[in-house]
């Protein structure tokens, strides 16, 4: 068996991360493991987000961060799959932070080289650029135009991995299912 492989799915809100997660599992199996995204599990078990204070936003991008890296642990501890597939990386939670990515890494006690350096590739794709397929949720709760910023951040901060596949907005998501079903397949095989 080569050795197992962890992947980065990012980018911005509603851009179908929780739906290729889906499509993945669906289509590899247990080749892949999904680690699911730590944000959404953090703000829809009852973390407020009413107060956006730079104080009570760091809070929450520190828990984030944390717990993204102890769900991907456990996934490369216990997982006998091929394939990691983390719903984001421990870099996103630095296009939150208010003091910007510098400062952030500096809190984590760690640098954005050693954090990409976690992933063996990043896919990242992009919201769709149709206002009808955009939707806020609970948990998401940014506009279009925000969503659009948010992805522009991430797309700067993951800049600099080596093996990123970006899939822009699309109108139909099965064109987006097919380029990521690809991309994986190249990676569990090696």
């Amino acid at each position: 068996m080569n050795k197992q492989k962890k992947i980065a799915l990012t980018g911005g809100p509603n851009s179908g991360k929780t739906t290729a997660l889906t499509i993945l599992k669906e289509t590899f199996g247990p080749q892949v493991e999904l680690v699911r995204e730590a944000a959404t599990m953090i703000f829809s078990g009852g973390f407020p987000r009413q107060d956006n204070s730079p104080a009570h936003i760091e809070a929450a991008q520190k828990i984030i961060f944390v717990a993204t890296r102890e769900m991907e642990a456990l996934a490369e501890e216990y997982s006998k799959a091929d394939l990691i597939v983390c719903d984001r990386g421990t870099v996103d939670a630095a296009v939150y932070w208010p003091g910007g990515v510098v400062d952030f890494f500096k809190v984590m006690n760690t640098s954005l080289e050693k954090e990409l350096a976690r992933y063996d590739a990043v896919l990242h794709l992009s919201p769709p650029t149709n206002p009808d397929f955009y939707q806020s949720t609970h948990v998401r709760t940014e506009n279009l135009d925000q969503a659009f910023e948010i992805d522009r951040k991430i797309l700067d901060i993951w800049k600099e991995h080596p093996h990123r596949l970006i899939v822009e907005g699309k109108e139909h998501f099965f064109e987006k299912a097919e380029i990521i079903k690809d991309f994986v397949e190249k990676i569990i095989k090696g």
